[in-house]
């Protein structure tokens, strides 16, 4: 057989395979109980995202409010925020940063274990994520926390709270709150100075000044919750 029907006979074969595998479609499982493989947005990887509406990790967002009182009555003004309803789970925290720092891994349990700047670094990843502002997302200042949470003849909450979890803020530590009336957020200062601890055992009003690399309180977990900046 001439060289020419060689490559000719080889071109019909090329093609009749290709035929085939263009109708075959492969099965959704590989395995012999017939589970599906994991899908890509599954706990543990990070959802496509291509605006800020289209990608969600499971946040509820609730509007607070813009003027209320925090504690002490003090009346205080904040430009218009969103908070999460409930601490970050520690499947969200996968999701975003890749690990789970919790001493007792459940999914659905807020995620514990977490420096302050663990949780920063949370909320500035999940900002690129939805293609905000890396500023966009952050810890919620004092202010913002017991606006949000305050008792309910005071204000509206908006919020669920965990009375088994610490919260971190975003604020620095120091004994005057709050410092002005719009806007209150903690004191300028360096990165590794005490950082605002509250919440634990539903006690709103009550604050403390916590070393921003701890992620053991004794008597209660330590964990966060993030607010989006409008």
């Amino acid at each position: 057989m001439s060289k020419a029907w060689l490559i000719i006979l080889f071109g019909i074969l090329l093609l009749a395979c290709g035929e085939v595998d263009a109708e075959y479609i492969p099965p959704l499982s590989s395995s012999s109980g017939g589970e599906s493989e994991p899908s890509s947005s599954s706990a543990g990887s990070l959802p496509s995202s291509s605006s800020s509406d289209s990608f969600d990790i499971g946040i509820v967002w609730r509007d607070a409010p813009e003027n209320s009182k925090v504690h002490g009555g003090t009346s205080v003004t904040v430009s218009p925020y969103m908070i999460s309803e409930n601490l970050i789970t520690q499947a969200q925290y996968r999701i975003i940063m890749g690990n789970n720092p919790s001493r007792s891994r459940s999914d659905l349990q807020p995620v514990d274990g977490v420096t302050w700047y663990n949780a920063m670094e949370f909320a500035r990843k999940l900002s690129i994520s939805m293609d905000l502002d890396p500023t966009a997302v952050r810890l919620p200042t004092e202010a913002e926390w017991e606006i949000a949470t305050c008792p309910e003849n005071v204000c509206n909450a908006v919020i669920w709270r965990n009375s088994d979890y610490w919260e971190w803020t975003f604020d620095c530590f120091d004994s005057k709150f709050p410092w002005v009336p719009d806007n209150p957020r903690g004191p300028n200062c360096l990165p590794a100075e005490d950082k605002v601890r509250k919440g634990f055992g539903l006690r709103i009003e009550e604050r403390f000044s916590t070393d921003p690399f701890s992620t053991d309180i004794g008597g209660g977990f330590i964990s966060f919750r993030v607010v989006r900046v409008l």
